[in-house]
């Protein structure tokens, strides 16, 4: 029997690692398939459940069974998928953080949907009562974590994770990264995210001249009655320095450019 595979479906969950994999198909080729792989029954073969499972019995050429499920729609099925996962798989606390997100976003996705049907089905049909049941259980964060006993500080922590870093996100779910490491910001990221930095620097710049310029403008506006030897020795020696000013500044601007160009 060939089955179907959904890479939508098959990516909701992350893939074994190496040693997981390699003892999943030592106890297969020992003893053979012990669950049926688990399959959509409106997607006739699509695989639910069972992907490394029907790889392995595939690779060694060993029979297996299956169990169909029925759902509505690919989010319905999705949200089997992770309520299903996060019950069975050998995942760390981090990982199981991540999934219960997603599971509490699936629920709350499912939800408005519904609710978008009986609000159509109720304007197509006034006077009607709908279902005013929950397709889903709740999706509240409070509800999410009696159910999960997942600290609330962690599931938040995933939830901002998945708006701002999606990539860590995800490592985060294959156990590369905890979600410690993924939330914690790099020194110079929050550095480099606060605008006063960048603003003290600019005040920096122009505090630079603020304490000669009064002096510069005395300069600029001195008369020839008022030239001596040492001002003409004094200014060229300020030409000077205002070159090598210049010179700095330029080589700085033209630096930040370039980084500029590099992080558009």
């Amino acid at each position: 029997m060939s089955l179907k595979i959904n890479p939508e479906l098959q990516t909701v969950v992350a893939p074994l690692t190496t040693e997981e994999y390699a003892q999943l198909r030592d106890n297969i080729q020992r003893d053979g398939l012990l669950e049926p792989i688990t399959i959509w029954a409106e997607q006739s073969g699509t695989i639910l459940d069972g992907h490394n499972r029907y790889a392995i019995c595939q690779e060694l050429g060993i029979g297996f069974r299956t169990k169909a499920l029925s759902f509505l729609g690919i989010e319905a099925a999705k949200l089997w998928i992770l309520e299903h996962q996060v019950g069975r798989r050998n995942l760390t606390d981090d990982q199981r953080a991540i999934i219960w997100n997603d599971i509490r976003q699936q629920r709350a996705a499912i939800s408005r949907a519904a609710a978008v049907v009986k609000a159509r089905d109720a304007k197509a049909t006034p006077g009607s009562v709908g279902d005013t049941s929950s397709p889903t259980k709740p999706r509240t964060m409070a509800a999410v974590v009696a159910e999960s006993k997942i600290p609330e500080r962690m599931l938040r922590k995933a939830q901002k994770l998945k708006k701002t870093n999606p990539d860590l996100y995800e490592r985060v779910r294959s156990g590369t990264v905890t979600l410690r490491e993924a939330s914690k910001p790099k020194k110079n990221e929050k550095k480099f995210a606060e605008k006063d930095y960048f603003a003290r620097i600019g005040r920096g710049l122009d505090a630079s001249f603020s304490g000669v310029d009064p002096r510069l403008k005395e300069l600029i506006a001195i008369k020839k009655s008022e030239w001596t030897p040492q001002a003409d020795e004094g200014i060229r020696c300020l030409l000077h320095n205002l070159t090598e000013v210049s010179d700095k500044a330029d080589a700085y601007a033209n630096q930040l450019r370039a980084v500029l160009e590099k992080n558009a």
